[in-house]
């Protein structure tokens, strides 16, 4: 009976799910010429779809007679009366002629002599915060398609040969390099969202996850529209509240369309190289809020890494007053590094509700997206029918050929052949970049450090040195692997041998990625300086030595045996721990006599003056206890089929305590040092960016601190180059401030201004360059202190590579120093997290 109940159950529901019909065809203007985007949507709701790129649409309806309706920006609607009767398919090409403007009396009246569409924009400008509130809750499904297609590809790039067909293109350098689909539900109310995807599939990778958070809607409400990353400005709405100050207004004609009088109007900077839109905006008239927009930014409005940006959006009225989004298409172009590439992201939203009931459930303070189990599992039925967007004739292709290409990518052979070509030694990589090895099936992976950067050097304690260093990694499961590092240093003039080794065991929990403990041991005999964050590079300090007979490397040689244990929650919280038995050995006072320059009566000594009178520097055996913590708050989730990963936008909390423990075999070290400290780094909108690095620290307890216990100064006494950004002291001397304080500040800041100025000065606004200053200041009493202000120039480069800057620095400090000069560094702006100088670690 149960089975029979069932049966009548699908029955009644089979009408309603599987007898659809379908409403297909072409979109083009009134001469011929695809309409690529268009919306087509039945009348009354907000249910339709978004046309191909090639101007195809296909329109899902159930049995029953609808008006549907076919827009697109700048051209006068169409529609077109249907019977759906059953699963059938009916074919309708739809033909838009340009919209047809009138100019007519406006009834919100300009002043005298001025163009009709301020008063429209004011109007509009008056509500904005009525329309940006007026939604409290909202819920859309979302079909979400983003494809990037190369016009042309080097043949190379990062010393890698570029092969077209591996990556999608032809022999020209043409063709798709990324496509993806999602489906998803979008909600949101009271300040908190929720991304739920159902089905994502990407081309060439089944598992693909495609973007965990959509391209979000771009609200020209807002005041301040962030479009490309957390450091930029931003970009000025053509509706804010200041957008009278940064644009010019003209009213091009209106239009009537379902009972609204819209009003088309161009929008324009008033000047170049400000963050401004250009293109057009429509008004409706009486509810003044966006019917649709189309506009542009280009390099001209401080656009960095793109070269232009279109943003094309179609909202449809879902009650009275109240418009939605129904689609938003984004065009982009880029040419970096011998790449032309151009790319579309078009998000369809679908079955919008505005201010109901959300269900508590749907939202979690943490989790902020969330796929299901079988997202990536959704077979090409499905597809076929979720798709509102039918896809192209060379994505189709893609799918395929790609598919094809990732099956054969997975087969041993394949593997094994992209292995041994990579295996081979190359002169770049033994020189520069270091050479990397991998075993069969990569469970085991060697990386040897170049000959040029680390492996040999020269300084007067040793003199010529050769320090190879091998890194390993051996997968012992999935989520375990052995970690570690051996390495060995020969003096040629000393003729010191010092080997050291560690190794760690490496777990991540598969269903919390970031979530790790780490285990190890270290032992051995080496060569470190002072300074455990290595302020000395011993590159330039190799080359400043042997030219010009300076050095500023401080070393000593450290035998120790220690162990350590880490533990990163992957939710913002982590700590380690560490106890170290060391015996620190002095070199000799002065040194090896050699250069290749003028002549060296002898090198500073191994130690600098200032240290001699802070603390007794003398063969001894330390006992270390290391206890590190550090917190970033707010950490928001996104929940991944098989794991989840967070991020937090807030600032780092670390605090680090380092105990010297006598009496423990032959230990001398007796001291308590503590340090606690904030980062962070946030923008101001339209003002730029503020990045800060300020802490505190001491120590309790001063009865035993040998030289390389003391605080020390990130100095930099290098060849004008930068030392790491937010972290050291650009004219410092090394070791000049070192010092067992029991109580000290630090603080380094630096304000970007992005533009701020810049983009009014004619010449820096065209090169498109940015003021940063801030300073870098310590300080433990009036006769302890070190300060330093800067003034320099970011973004500087050629074309897209902006990755320069230059800094004016002028310093204090309580000896009567007034150093000042230029430093040039590297600044990438989060791409890749590196500036001159900074360390790796200490060996």
């Amino acid at each position: 009976m149960r089975d029979h109940l069932l049966f009548l159950v699908l029955l009644v529901c089979l009408p309603a799910t599987c007898i659809a019909g379908v409403l297909k065809g072409t979109i083009k203007d009134d001469r011929g010429v695809t309409l690529p985007y268009a919306t087509v949507y039945v009348q009354g709701t907000t249910v339709g779809v978004s046309a191909s790129a090639d101007g195809n649409y296909q329109l899902q309806l159930n049995p029953g007679t609808y008006k549907v309706i076919c827009s697109f920006v700048g051209y006068k609607q169409s529609a077109y009366n249907v019977t759906i009767e059953g699963a059938e398919v009916k074919q309708h090409d739809f033909s838009l002629a340009d919209q047809s403007l009138e100019m007519k009396e406006v009834v919100v009246h300009a002043s005298a002599g001025e163009d009709p569409a301020y008063a429209i924009i004011r109007s509009t400008i008056a509500r904005r915060r009525y329309h940006q509130q007026q939604i409290t809750s909202f819920h859309t499904g979302i079909y979400f398609k983003g494809v990037m297609r190369s016009r042309k590809l080097p043949s190379s790039f990062m010393g890698k040969k570029i092969s077209p067909g591996e990556i999608g293109a032809d022999s020209s350098g043409k063709g798709i390099i990324y496509l993806a689909e999602e489906d998803a539900d979008y909600y949101s109310r009271g300040g908190k969202d929720r991304t739920i995807i159902h089905s994502v599939k990407e081309s060439g990778d089944p598992n693909g996850w495609g973007f965990a958070r959509f391209p979000s809607v771009i609200s020209f409400y807002d005041n301040n529209l962030n479009l490309t990353g957390k450091d930029s400005r931003g970009f000025i709405s053509p509706i804010s509240d200041n957008a009278l100050n940064y644009y010019k207004y003209h009213l091009d004609g209106q239009f009537e369309e379902q009972g609204h009088t819209i009003y088309k109007i161009k929008v324009m900077s008033k000047r170049l190289y400000e963050p401004t839109f250009y293109g057009e905006i429509y008004i409706v008239d009486k509810d003044f809020a966006v019917h649709s927009i189309d506009v542009t930014l280009t390099t001209r409005s401080n656009l960095d890494l793109l070269d232009t940006l279109n943003i094309k959006q179609v909202y449809l009225p879902l009650e009275k007053d109240n418009w939605v989004i129904k689609n938003q298409v984004l065009y982009y172009a880029i040419k970096l590094m011998g790449f032309d590439v151009i790319g579309s992201g078009v998000a369809v939203y679908d079955n919008q509700t505005v201010n109901e009931e959300i269900p508590d459930d749907v939202f979690n303070d943490k989790l902020i997206s969330s796929y299901d189990k079988t997202a990536t599992k959704k077979d090409t039925s499905y597809w076929v029918r979720t798709r509102p967007v039918p896809l192209e004739l060379d994505e189709n292709r893609d799918y395929t050929v790609k598919d094809s290409m990732y099956k054969n990518t997975q087969t041993q052979e394949y593997k094994d052949s992209v292995r041994i070509a990579d295996n081979k030694l190359k002169i770049t990589g033994l020189l520069i970049t270091g050479s990397s090895w991998k075993s069969k099936n990569a469970a085991n992976t060697y990386h040897l450090n170049p000959l040029l950067i680390g492996m040999f050097g020269f300084n007067p304690f040793e003199g010529a040195y050769l320090a190879p260093k091998l890194n390993f990694d051996h997968l012992l499961d999935s989520g375990k692997n052995l970690r570690g590092a051996i390495a060995a240093r020969y003096g040629f003039h000393n003729h010191h041998f010092n080997p050291i080794a560690r190794v760690d065991y490496v777990t991540e929990d598969k269903d919390w990625k970031k979530r790790t403990w780490t285990v190890g041991v270290e032992g051995g005999k080496y060569v470190f300086q002072f300074d455990p964050d290595n302020p000395v590079l011993p590159e330039f300090n190799t080359v400043s030595a042997l030219l010009y007979g300076q050095n500023d490397l401080k070393i000593y040689e450290r035998a120790e045996v220690s162990a350590h244990v880490a533990r990163n929650y992957g939710n913002g919280l982590k700590w380690d721990v560490s106890f170290s038995y060391q015996q620190r050995i002095p070199y000799d006072s002065t040194g090896y006599n050699y250069s290749w320059g003028k002549p060296v009566a002898g090198y500073t000594e191994t130690i600098a003056p200032h240290l001699r009178q802070v603390t007794v520097w003398e063969k001894n055996d330390a006992a270390i206890a290391h206890v590190g913590v550090s917190y970033q708050p707010r950490y928001r989730y996104v929940m991944y089929p098989d794991y989840k990963m967070g991020s937090s936008k807030l600032p780092v909390f670390s605090f680090v305590y380092d105990k010297g423990i006598p009496g423990i075999a032959n230990s001398v070290s007796d001291f308590d040092k503590w340090k606690f400290s904030i980062t962070h780094n946030f923008r101001i909108r339209m003002l730029g960016n503020i990045s800060y690095n300020v802490g505190a620290g001491g120590f309790l307890n001063t009865n035993y601190v040998s030289a390389p216990d003391l605080m020390h100064l990130y100095g930099n006494r290098g060849i004008g180059f930068a030392s790491p950004y937010l972290r050291s002291f650009q004219f410092a001397q090394y070791y000049a401030f070192s010092n067992k304080e029991n109580l000290y500040g630090e603080v380094h800041i630096e304000y970007n201004l992005k533009g701020l100025l810049s983009d009014r000065m004619p010449l820096l606004r065209t090169a498109r360059w940015y003021f940063v200053m801030g300073t870098n200041t310590f300080y433990a009493r009036q006769s302890d202190y070190y300060t330093e202000a800067f003034l320099g120039v970011d973004n500087l480069g050629f074309k897209k590579i902006r990755i320069f800057r230059v800094d004016f620095v002028q310093s204090w400090d309580s000896y009567g120093g007034h150093n000042s000069g230029i430093r040039f560094g590297i600044n990438t702006h989060g791409l890749i997290a590196v500036t001159l100088g900074e360390a790796s670690g200490e060996w």
